[in-house]
Formats: C-alpha cells, structure tokens, sequence
C-alpha cells in the first residue's frame, strides 16, 4: 500500500472513531437524543478546527509512519502495525469522550475540555513513539522480498 492509501483510510478512521464517539458519549452519558447529538457534534466540530486537527494528528502520523515502513516491510507487517496502532487510538479516544460527558455532567468543565484536548498529547505521542520503533523493527527484519519490490 502506498502513504497515500494508509492516510485516506486513517482519514476515514478517525471521522467514524471521532463522531462515533462524541454521537455515543452524548447520547448513552448525557442522555441526549440522537438528534440533539448530532447537532452538538456538528457545532462542536465547526467551533474547533485546530482541535480537529490536532486530534487527527496521531492517525496521520501513524499512517505516514507505517507507510514509510511499508516501503521496506512486507505489507502485511505494516498494515497489521497500522490497524493496530488505529484501534488503540480509537479505544483511547472513545474512552476520553466517555469521560469529558462524565465530567460536563459533573460541571467540571475544565476536565471535560481535557479529556478530550489532551488525548494527542498524553496517548498520541507515546503511541507515536512505540509505533516509530516497532515500524523501524519491521523495515529490519520483516523485508520486503525482490519479487514485491
């Protein structure tokens, strides 16, 4: 797969993840509708555009990362190490949602704006890390043979 595929399928990743889990953690925690979800989602989303992007930030990373490696490994090696690395990200993300709703209902604004605001930081960077290093391990002894070159 080129760098191209893995960012258009972390692209699309990280829409379902970001708007599944803001639609649940608003409709299961703060009991709104589902139309009501949307509608927050939506003004949300429109309010926070450097959010937005911060929060994608580890999902393109992850896909420039493993398509480099893709390059040197064998692609099933890179792509497991994507697939993984994306549903750890969307379990860290879900789960931050779920706790900013938590909080708004506790009126602790500034953990609920955290809980979110953070997550690129606090478990993008290390995962980044982890991902950069099992990437390197890959290109190294899982090569890419002759024949798929």
């Amino acid at each position: 797969m080129k760098i191209r595929a893995y960012l258009l399928i972390a692209a699309a990743i990280f829409i379902a993840v970001v708007t599944g889990s803001d639609l649940i953690a608003r409709v299961t925690v703060a009991g709104n509708t589902l139309g009501e979800a949307v509608d927050e989602h939506l003004r949300w989303a429109s309010l926070t555009i450097v959010g937005i992007i911060l929060l994608f930030a580890p999902f393109g990373f992850a896909a420039l990362i493993c398509g480099a490696a893709n390059k040197r490994a064998n692609t099933r090696s890179a792509a497991a190490l994507f697939f993984v690395t994306l549903a750890a990200l969307a379990y860290c993300y879900f789960g931050g949602f779920q706790a900013s709703q938590h909080a708004m209902l506790d009126k602790r604004w500034t953990a609920a704006t955290l809980a979110i605001g953070l997550l690129p930081f606090f478990v993008g960077l290390p995962l980044l890390v982890v991902v950069a290093i099992v990437a390197g391990l890959i290109a190294r002894f899982d090569r890419r043979s002759v024949a798929e070159n």
